[in-house]
């Protein structure tokens, strides 16, 4: 059986008001443990994938004005505003949220691939600041 094919399974579960199926099937199928079967399956219904990976591609089909917004506030350098910005468009959760708005610069060219994304960027703005100002005590 091919993604696709396991894909449509557990979706026609969850259409069909299944969803402790879908986790058990999902569990049988790929070995996992019950909380990353249940997170698999969540991103599913949420519009992502199985494997996890936010659809920033669905998000675009289903809501461009979304997208448009996300690009300008990264234009802006306002990324934590665009992931604050999809989370309470999609309903996700900060990690997915931050993947897609890292999906989103991306593929828009407003950022650079690099495994730290946005997040890192704000870590990098909290410990400066706050090293700074440690070295002015001291």
């Amino acid at each position: 059986m091919n993604q696709e094919d396991f894909e449509e399974e557990i979706r026609q579960l969850l259409d069909s008001g299944s969803k402790i199926e879908a986790i058990k099937v999902y569990r049988e199928r790929t070995g996992t443990g019950l909380a990353e079967a249940k997170d698999a399956v969540e991103a599913l219904a949420a519009g992502g994938t199985l494997n996890g990976e936010p659809s920033a591609e669905r998000i675009a089909a289903d809501d461009p004005e979304l997208v448009d917004e996300v690009k300008e506030l990264l234009g802006q350098g306002n990324a934590l505003l665009a992931v604050k910005l999809v989370r309470e468009r999609t309903g996700r959760g900060l990690k997915d949220s931050k993947e897609i708005v890292d999906k989103i610069g991306v593929d828009s060219g407003l950022m650079a691939q690099s495994g730290s994304g946005c997040l890192g960027a704000v870590l990098l703005g909290i410990a400066i600041p706050v090293a700074t100002a440690w070295a002015m005590l001291a």
